[in-house]
């Protein structure tokens, strides 16, 4: 796949590095969904080596899909429209 033919979730979730906003690329409610979630990983990361383990930046997103997912779309997200897509990209990314 192209590069510019990605979801953003996909960019952001490929690794832990900033990814700008380009707003002739990427729409701003996915855009701003992804980060949340880029961020919450983050999170996870660095709690979980508080505790002593050190993930990689995939061990991480795949711990937090696992663990944290459904929790944090529970609260953000409603059912339907937006979890769904999320749900699919997530799918895509992690194969």
């Amino acid at each position: 796949m192209d590069e510019k033919d990605k979801p953003i979730i996909s960019l952001l979730l490929e690794s832990e590095d900033y990814v700008p906003f380009d707003p002739k690329k990427h729409n701003k409610f996915h855009f701003s969904i992804a980060r949340l979630v880029k961020d919450e990983i983050r999170s996870h990361k660095w709690v979980e080596a508080e505790k002593g383990r050190v993930l990689t930046w995939e061990e991480s997103v795949k711990e937090w899909v696992t663990y944290h997912y459904d929790n944090f779309t529970d609260a953000l997200v409603p059912k339907g429209g937006a979890r769904d897509f999320i749900r699919y990209h997530f799918q895509q990314h992690n194969g």
